[in-house]
């Protein structure tokens, strides 16, 4: 039987992932253009409407800017009800020990 990835009292493997209190760096970044937006210099909503507003080309590129953001599984069953789907995995949990 192969070896489990992580066993209690193991030592962590030099890969094995960010260290306990290291920064989310997306949660940073995520965090710094929710600053940047909220700006005076940045001007906020107003100012990105502005920005993208401006002619044809910004207004494509802030299409493809929010289809991104939103739900890509989005379902609509006629009666104006809309779904939307989220799916998660369970794996089972074997239990070595015998009894």
């Amino acid at each position: 039987m192969p070896a489990k990835l992580f066993e209690k009292g193991k030592p962590r493997a030099k890969n094995a992932g960010r260290k306990k209190g290291t920064p989310n760096k997306f949660t940073s970044l995520k965090e710094a253009f929710i600053n940047a937006f909220n700006s005076e210099e940045m001007g906020g909503e107003k100012g990105m409407t502005e920005v993208f507003a401006a002619n044809s080309f910004t207004k494509r590129e802030f299409y493809k800017l929010i289809s991104k953001m939103l739900p890509s599984n989005v379902t609509h069953d006629g009666d104006v009800k809309i779904t939307h789907q989220l799916s998660e995995k369970f794996f089972p949990v074997l239990n070595d020990k015998k009894k």
